[in-house]
Order: C-alpha cells, then structure tokens, then sequence
C-alpha cells in the first residue's frame, strides 16, 4: 500500500513539472492511457494522480470526457491574489518579530538566487524563485501550514499561464521592490513591510492580469 501511495505523489510531483515546464498547457485534455507510458509507469497511479489534482483545482474532470487542465478565471486569479495578500499582510509581523539571523540569511539567499536568475529573456524558474522569497518570509513565523499554502496558492496561479509574456523591465521592478522589502525586513519595520507587501501584490495584478486574460 505504502509503495503505491509513494508511486502515486512521484506522478503528482511529474505531472506538476510538466505543468511548470508548460509541457502540458491550460485546456488541454489529459489521457491516462497516454500519460502512463509518457511517465513508464501503470495506469493506477497515473489515475490517483490526476484524481488528487481534480480535486485541488489542477484539473478539471467532466465524465466519460476525462480530464483537462483546467483554465484559471479573473475571478479565480482574483480570489487568490487576495488570499495571497491577506496571508502575506497578516503574518509578517508575527514573521518580523519571530526573525532570527539565521532567518534573515536564509531570507537574503533567496533574494539573491532571484537576482542571479536574471537573464536577457523571462523563464518560469523566476516566477518559483519569486514565490521562494515572499514564501520564505513567512517560513520565520515557523507555521508549516501556513507556509504550504502559501506556496500552493502562488503555484496554483502561474501554472496556468505563459509568465514568458511578462515584460522583462517588469522582472527588473520585482528585482528592486524585494530587496525595498528586505531592507524594511531586516530593520524590523512591520508597518513599511505591510505597505511594501501591499504595493507588490497591486503591481503584480497590475502587470499579470492583463496577460492572463487579454481580452477582459
């Protein structure tokens, strides 16, 4: 039983690559049979796989249709941002006051991996590095749930379009507004922080709303 439920998240954990690497794009219809041999494995945990990512809001499943990717609305983007927002806000004053130096460092590094991520062209690994940060400030609040769903929540929301559209001037705004962000971190400044937080989210709905859904 242990041995098909670990060979049932090691599909989870492909099918999601494949999702991160836009092998498999939003509205596209998903065969079990096909994926199984893509993946060499059987059909069972393709099967499990895609029944828990239906379940998480992945995929869509329509019977004797299968599934497919499914195709994130406004109102969806609009409802997790404002999650992502609220969790962010909320619990960076317990993350402030919870900080360490070892935290702090571990904070900086990933600022510091985004930056060096940083190329001619944009790629999905920014948008992963760009979670990684904001996701690791909360990690200092030491709530393992918290930071889960976090992570979940900003995965459920780049997985499902082409962030390469993204304008790279943009990248370099992120760039600058993190490490604004970190500085008022690392000087303990919770109320600068919450309005750093605050500005980020409003521009990213700013610059990403437009090429999710270009023509609403």
């Amino acid at each position: 039983m242990k041995k098909n439920s670990n060979l049932t998240l090691k599909v989870y954990q492909r099918i999601i690559e494949l999702m991160l690497n836009y092998e498999i794009v939003p509205g596209q219809r998903l065969v079990f049979i096909d994926l199984a041999k893509q993946l060499g494995v059987s059909r069972t945990p393709v099967n499990n796989a895609l029944s828990i990512l239906a379940q998480e809001g992945y995929l869509d499943f329509v019977p004797n249709q299968g599934y497919s990717v499914h195709r994130l609305t406004r109102k969806e983007a609009e409802n997790l941002y404002d999650i992502r927002e609220v969790l962010e806000v909320g619990f960076i004053g317990p993350a402030i006051r919870n900080m360490t130096d070892k935290k702090l460092q571990a904070v900086k590094k990933h600022k510091v991996d985004y930056e060096k991520a940083i190329s001619t062209h944009v790629d999905r690994k920014l948008f992963i590095l760009d979670t990684e940060f904001h996701a690791g400030i909360l990690d200092m609040v030491s709530n393992d749930i918290l930071s889960s769903r976090y992570r979940d929540i900003c995965q459920k929301i780049f997985l499902r379009f082409r962030t390469e559209d993204l304008r790279l001037n943009r990248i370099m705004e992120i760039r600058d507004e993190h490490s604004e962000l970190f500085e008022a971190i690392r000087l303990r400044d919770i109320e600068r922080s919450k309005e750093l937080v605050k500005l980020h989210h409003q521009n990213s709905r700013k610059n990403l709303f437009p090429i999710i859904f270009p023509n609403e």
